[in-house]
């Protein structure tokens, strides 16, 4: 649906939030998704619908416990893809804009803003109310701080959101003005993403490169107390907070006294906690535990659907993997319908390529294209690349074994899934090295090159996610295959600044045939997402990019 003409000059929101839809369509990419922040994990758990909704009156005090299966890798929003950090630097943090859960953007720490008519200007008002936890005052000079920071900080595996901006004005203390270098279809959904959020610049000039580990200050809804890693990560209820925006049903402040998020990686442990009544929020339901969990009387258990794809993910520099054979391989000799009835125990469905079908701008020919669980191609092509197979079973080559090593989070479902893939490329005449490392490690190793295979999840909401993983510019990470391919960055390049609908979808199109035939990584699954309540825990509501987004509504009931 092309438009004809963009809005007027100047157009004000404050009380008809423009529609991401809309704003789309002005720009001639009706059809386009729009984009939610892209977050990485270990372990499937995204939601992208509403759980419940309450009647009842809310209780305000108690304290809230979540599990979560990892630690965040940190709370500073500009050096981290994390999908718990993405969740819990939220609460710390705000947004100059917000995503509501009907998919329209809505005013957070600007109350109004005005887009020029060629759309290389953006023009935000901040409200007059706001303070930082410390009690100063929000003004335009913290924007700007937190933009520039954003965007400068030396290999954020986000400052792509922002590339566009090529300056940031402050022509009073509380209007802040992005002159772009051109239209960016995208630029206010990515304002919406916790790695966008507005920073005290006193509190992270005070901690230095310890911001984020041992503190972090912002204007949200509760204030950093405490985080022990690998234990626990304590918030507490910031009481001057009266600015949430109006997609929650309360702006303040939160009805919680405290939430404590316990770092629960164990399956067995953390589903024993939840029952005994000792976890409110379950982040991550086992899948074994599903069925049994749902006929209980004392939890809840909600399934949702979302835009995530697991992935083994593949170092194309590695002496071994550098042989585009050798990845084609890999992929003919991994058999999904095993991890999914094994690892997943049903709740997925087959990946095929880098996105879901139902992203925009998905590749149907990948449909036909697809690596097919194949373990007779998969040895010839391990043939045809010189990998004759040894005396016990394992290939070799030049004296070489084919021994990969596989980077993966030290969880029960990411070690069982390794097993699985370890023993179904065993069958072809690969070794495979399981090297189970906690999350921060994980991550660690990622970025310093230590991997040549490693599984993960990506959470996305439209083809941008293609820039994030492959564009050159992501090396080390995102981009952890070492793909550096000037086709490449071309036709991402163009996808961010191309408005015709046709063309890009016929740029997204060829990238992920490029992706594809280049075997860049090995599609595994489409998770479906489990989330666990207890019944004393109400106002649960899950957002569509941010969880159980700044736990405003949420609350403890009483008896």
């Amino acid at each position: 649906m092309a438009a004809d003409r963009w809005r007027p000059a100047s157009f004000r929101l404050p009380i008809t939030p423009i529609n991401r839809r809309e704003f789309l369509r002005v720009l001639g990419l009706g059809a386009v998704a729009a984009a939610l922040p892209i977050v990485e994990s270990c372990a499937p758990g995204v939601p992208q619908q509403a759980v419940t909704s309450e009647a009842e009156t809310p209780r305000r005090g108690g304290i809230l416990t979540v599990q979560l299966t990892a630690d965040p890798e940190s709370l500073d929003p500009h050096v981290t893809t994390h999908l718990w950090a993405s969740r819990t630097l939220q609460m710390i943090h705000d947004t100059l804009v917000v995503l509501d859960y009907d998919g329209t953007i809505k005013p957070g720490l600007a109350e109004s803003w005005e887009v020029s008519p060629d759309g290389l200007v953006y023009r935000f008002h901040l409200r007059r109310d706001v303070r930082f936890h410390s009690g100063k005052p929000l003004t335009a000079a913290d924007v700007k701080y937190s933009l520039e920071r954003w965007k400068t900080t030396p290999r954020s595996p986000t400052a792509y959101n922002i590339d566009q901006v090529t300056s940031v004005e402050t022509p009073d203390d509380y209007t802040v003005v992005l002159r772009l270098s051109q239209p960016f279809v995208l630029l206010l959904d990515n304002l919406t993403s916790g790695w966008a959020s507005i920073l005290n610049r006193e509190a992270v000039e005070r901690l230095g490169q310890n911001y984020g580990v041992s503190g972090a200050e912002g204007t949200g809804p509760f204030k950093f107390v405490e985080w022990t890693r690998n234990q626990r990560l304590v918030l507490e209820r910031n009481p001057e907070y009266s600015w949430g925006p109006k997609i929650f049903s309360n702006q303040g402040p939160a009805y919680v006294d405290r939430v404590e998020f316990r770092i629960i990686p164990e399956e067995g442990t953390r589903v024993a906690e939840f029952e005994a009544g000792n976890i409110d929020i379950l982040s991550d339901v086992p899948g074994v535990e599903v069925s049994r969990l749902e006929k209980s009387t004392t939890v809840s258990v909600v399934k949702y659907e979302q835009l995530q794809t697991a992935y083994i993910g593949l170092k194309t520099s590695d002496p071994v993997l550098a042989d585009v054979r050798v990845r084609r391989a890999l992929n003919h000799a991994t058999n999904k319908d095993e991890i999914i009835s094994s690892v997943r125990y049903g709740l997925a469905t087959p990946a095929l390529g880098v996105l879901h079908p139902k992203t925009w701008g998905y590749w149907k020919g990948i449909e036909q294209a697809a690596y097919k669980f194949d373990p007779q191609r998969a040895a010839q092509l391990l043939d045809d690349a010189g990998w004759k197979p040894g005396p016990d079973g394992i290939r070799q080559k030049d004296g070489q074994r084919l021994r990969l090593n596989h980077i993966v989070t030290d969880t029960q479902a990411a070690k069982l899934q390794a097993q699985v893939i370890q023993e179904q490329w065993r069958r072809v005449g690969v070794e495979l090295e399981i090297r189970p490392m906690e999350s921060a490690a994980f991550f660690a190793a990622l970025r310093a090159g230590e991997h040549q295979t490693f599984a993960i999840s990506v959470f996305y909401n439209n083809a941008d996610v293609l820039y994030f993983y492959f564009h050159s510019r992501q090396r080390p990470a995102p981009n952890r295959f070492a793909w550096a391919d000037p086709r490449t960055d071309e036709l991402l390049e163009r996808s961010r600044s191309t408005l015709d609908e046709g063309q890009r979808l016929q740029i997204y199109e060829e990238l992920q045939r490029i992706v594809h035939e280049n075997a860049l990584w090995v599609p595994l699954t489409h998770d479906l997402g489990v989330l666990g309540t207890s019944r004393r825990t109400g106002g649960v509501r899950v957002h569509p990019s941010a969880w159980l987004y700044k736990f405003l509504d949420l609350y403890v009931r009483t008896g």
